[in-house]
């Protein structure tokens, strides 16, 4: 039978490695609670996994190199009672256990001499940051991208939404997969939006060019030109590999101003006007749009009523706050909404509170 350190070892393992699942991570959560004093190794085994590029160093010099890290936490002299003895004792085994299976992780784990980072945002918030290859990508509310990036490939696995300013590199293509769709790309920009419940994955290209297939159809492929947009529907069946395929023209082209600036300089554009923090929607229903606001102001919306949330709205927010985007959209269309804490109640005029 798997005794709770054991047990323990492996949820870490599944944690750093991306592969834990929901109930794994509730059971990670309880045995740490239940072993306050590992949250302090956990940190260290994030802080290599996630912020250190795999290197083709012998294993020797990584367990130095690692040690050297840890050790300080228990090396400084003094007195020591019977009680902090034992403590400090299962401390260090526990911390050397665990550099000895980052060390196992950072010569095994696949990709090895790759460079790999993952990043997470939460509702509410978006970051922008500069992989390994000098490609630069934005990543909105609620999302996570893995990056895997070694000598002959640029991998990311992404879920949520990013724009992408891809750094040129032929000898190495940059593939973003999302939702069982595979976007192939070389020196370009382009945003993908795959949020998970979302029916499709939509791709917008700005710059460049990209290649657009799924899972199921690797030789249907799609190759879109600037200011083209698809949104491709990859729940696949046998029977209908590939359910539905949208593509169309988002934009006549860039303004001459801005064809050889950085394509973050267009703001018009609905797809990617949130890389400029501005939420921009056209022609969408109530419902769709508490979605969006979710996410970008990090609140929890429900309907008290059915009827609102077919409201049909278009516009654009930007340093507005929840309850000022809130009001604006009251002048368009009838509905009342109650805010309690981080939730946010949508109801019709005519419901009594």
């Amino acid at each position: 039978m798997m005794t709770d350190e054991q047990r323990l070892n492996e949820l870490i393992t599944a944690r750093l490695a991306g592969t834990i699942d929901a109930d794994g991570a509730a059971e990670l959560e309880s045995l740490l609670r239940s072993c306050p004093e590992q949250q302090a190794t956990i940190a260290l085994l994030e802080r290599y996994w996630e912020a250190v590029p795999v290197a083709a160093t012998p294993p020797a010099d990584i367990f130095r190199q690692i040690m050297a890290v840890a050790e300080p936490a228990h090396s400084s002299p003094g007195k020591i009672t019977t009680k902090d003895s034992r403590g400090l004792k299962s401390w260090i085994l526990w911390g050397a256990a665990a550099v000895t299976l980052l060390g196992m992780f950072l010569l095994f784990r696949p990709g090895g001499g790759s460079h790999q980072q993952i990043v997470r945002t939460a509702d509410g918030e978006r970051k922008t940051f500069r992989l390994a290859d000098a490609s630069t990508v934005h990543l909105n509310g609620g999302s996570q991208l893995r990056c895997v990036l070694t000598g002959s490939r640029r991998e990311l696995w992404l879920e949520g939404e990013a724009y992408f300013e891809v750094a040129p590199d032929p000898a190495r293509p940059f593939v973003v997969h999302a939702s069982g769709v595979n976007i192939h790309a070389l020196g370009t920009a382009f945003n993908v939006k795959a949020y998970h419940g979302q029916s499709s994955c939509e791709t917008t290209l700005l710059e460049g060019a990209v290649e657009v297939y799924a899972d199921k159809t690797p030789d249907s492929r799609i190759r879109l030109r600037p200011y083209e947009k698809v949104s491709l529907d990859a729940t696949a069946s046998i029977a209908a590999p590939v359910k539905k395929i949208n593509l169309k023209t988002i934009h006549a082209g860039p303004p001459a101003q801005t064809a050889v600036v950085a394509p973050l300089a267009d703001t018009s554009l609905t797809e990617t006007a949130w890389v400029n923090n501005r939420l921009q929607f056209d022609e969408i229903d109530f419902e769709e749009l508490a979605r969006l606001l979710q996410r970008w102001y990090g609140v929890h919306i429900t309907f008290r009523d059915e009827k609102p949330k077919h409201y049909i709205f278009s516009g654009a927010f930007a340093g507005e706050t929840v309850t000022q985007a809130l009001d604006a959209m009251q002048l368009i269309e009838d509905f009342r909404y109650e805010v309690q804490g981080n939730t946010i109640t949508i109801f019709g005029t005519s419901t009594k509170k």
